[in-house]
């Protein structure tokens, strides 16, 4: 019988492959996994892991009892003995490839972006007879790795090219630039710590944009992976409701390390948007110089934009017409402190222009408010610090600011009187004497 010589392989060419004994060519299982070592730039195939009924785990093989791979048709290993806490040691710090990779989210630090495993190339390594390593070289994150899982890619292929001359473009990246988010071992459902030098090299604004597509989890593995610089680094890029959730789901001494690297205004915010106990316990584990310097900036910001806001303002819609928007500004000009600019919503809330009044007036009566609105105002979250505030008044001469949630929906206005009379009380206090 003449075997075909193969260079690449698929994990999906392995996985479900007959094992046979090598001695009488007899079926006594099928491959599920592979279980590799990391130790090296690309990961090493170092064991099987076999299935002999369905009701029963599989057990591990190492890879030095695999004689012969015979490509799409089965795998032949010779004879052996192992009790369940040898397979245990011998498979100590492997991970399984399908398990921890296949249909997974991985990182990919060339493109900075979230890719999705659909299979995995393996270099089959042949120099000596007696033994053929198996190597992971490529991530397959292309639509003809799911073919090739499907059973679809050679008609699909043979198609294609019928139709365009060519044949199916190849997506993959290479092992070098691949961060997992999570991998799991041989003989554990926890996941392991995964090695992040890769994304140190990232910079922070990127891999809080990487994050932000990961789910919570996965998110909070990565983070406290990172050193602590670059976990600060990268948690101050992030949006603050995702930030905030990874550090109340952080052991505080995981988290007091990260904490002591930010900045001290970002810091200061997260710590007191935590819950008390929290806080208490992370202030515990930083030095008293900190500590102290923490709570007396707190005492500075510890009123947001959100606690200044006013709840009362004027809106319209893009589709009404100005004499109706005026109308509406007559009515309820008397209830509200600012009513020299009427905030224009779409249906879910969201904020989407502003219009003052003295354009309104200045129009048309009979033009829509789309005409003459100011589109992607500026404006603050109900989280923002009122000194920022404060220098967006000065920089853009508003006398009011529009203040959203994380979804753009509006929430109030904060007024240049209110953000002055929050920073320097003592103005409040003479004129009202």
């Amino acid at each position: 019988m003449a075997f075909e010589v193969v260079k690449f392989s698929y994990l999906s060419e392995f996985i479900h492959l007959p094992v046979v004994r090598i001695s009488d060519n007899r079926r006594i299982g099928k491959l599920v996994d592979l279980a590799a070592t990391t130790s090296q730039v690309y990961p090493r195939v170092t064991g099987l892991m076999m299935r002999t009924h369905r009701h029963k785990p599989p057990m591990y093989i190492p890879w030095s009892n695999v004689k012969r791979i015979v490509f799409k048709e089965h795998i032949a290993i010779d004879d052996f003995a192992m009790d369940h806490e040898q397979q245990r040691k011998a498979a100590e710090n492997e991970i399984l490839i399908c398990k921890s990779f296949l249909d997974q989210q991985i990182i990919s630090t060339s493109g900075y972006k979230i890719v999705r495993v659909n299979d995995l190339q393996l270099l089959i390594e042949d120099k000596a007879k007696e033994s053929t390593n198996l190597w992971v070289v490529h991530i397959d994150i292309g639509f003809k790795g799911i073919l090739r899982r499907l059973g679809f890619l050679r008609p699909v292929n043979a198609a294609f090219r019928w139709v365009t001359d060519r044949d199916l473009k190849d997506e993959f990246v290479s092992w070098k630039y691949v961060q997992p988010t999570a991998t799991t071992s041989v003989y554990a459902s926890v996941q392991l710590k995964t090695d992040a030098s890769k994304l140190s090299e990232i910079h922070p604004a990127d891999l809080a944009d990487i994050l932000e597509d990961l789910g919570t989890d996965e998110r909070i593995a990565l983070i406290e992976s990172l050193d602590h610089f670059t976990a600060a680094q990268t948690l101050q890029e992030m949006q603050f409701k995702n930030r905030l959730q990874i550090v109340e789901s952080m052991e505080p001494f995981k988290l007091a390390p990260i904490i002591n690297e930010m900045q001290m205004d970002e810091a200061v915010d997260l710590l007191d948007a935590c819950d008390v106990q929290k806080r208490q316990s992370v202030y515990a584990l930083l030095s008293v110089e900190k500590v102290t310097e923490l709570k007396e900036l707190s005492k500075l910001s510890r009123y947001s934009v959100g606690s200044i806001m006013n709840t009362d303002f004027i809106t319209a819609k893009s589709t009404e017409r100005v004499s109706t928007a005026i109308e509406r500004i007559r009515v309820e000009c008397e209830k509200t402190e600012i009513y020299r600019y009427a905030y224009i919503l779409d249906d879910d809330g969201r904020l989407k222009g502003v219009v003052s009044l003295r354009n309104l007036l200045m129009s048309d009566a009979k033009m829509f408010i789309a005409d003459i609105m100011t589109e992607q105002p500026i404006s603050v979250q109900i989280d923002t610090r009122i000194r920022r505030v404060a220098k967006l008044f000065f920089k853009y001469n508003f006398e009011a600011i529009p203040v959203v949630d994380e979804d753009d929906t509006l929430q109030g206005l904060v007024s240049y009187r209110d953000a002055v009379a929050s920073l320097y009380p003592e103005i409040k206090e003479e004129d009202t004497v």
